[in-house]
């Protein structure tokens, strides 16, 4: 997927209670030495009824796949609503169990879904559904 090539993404917001994990690559600023024209919006990952979580602070140039098959052994007793998301970046591979994910473009300094779920992301990306 070409929007998450060349983008750093963190852990932005991670809720016990709601079970929701933000992944946020932020947007940079022209007065940022380091700003260009891919990085004029963030882009969040979210992902909903998080219940295992294997993924290191920072990430780059992310690749998410839904695994169907050959699902490694610790993730067997995960069913129903439960998938398997699989994440190779550069830093390695690692896991998310969650029930679905969104990959969403907004322009936002401070805000963010978890505490305002009112807010709407600029476009969609990609689902975990498509």
């Amino acid at each position: 997927m070409t929007e998450l090539a060349d983008r750093v993404f963190r852990i932005w917001v991670c809720t016990i209670s709601h079970h929701i994990l933000i992944l946020r690559s932020p947007m940079k600023f022209p007065d940022q030495d380091d700003f260009d024209e891919n990085h004029t919006c963030n882009i969040d990952i979210e992902f909903d009824s998080v219940t295992y979580l294997d993924i290191p602070w920072t990430m780059s140039n992310i690749e998410i796949r839904q695994l169907i098959e050959a699902i490694p052994e610790k993730f067997a007793h995960y069913k129903g609503h439960e998938k398997v998301f699989e994440f190779k970046c550069n830093e390695g591979i690692y896991y998310i169990v969650a029930n679905s994910y969104k990959i969403g473009t907004n322009t936002w300094i401070n805000e963010n879904r978890v505490f305002n779920m009112r807010l709407e992301y600029d476009s969609i990306i990609k689902t975990s559904d498509h």
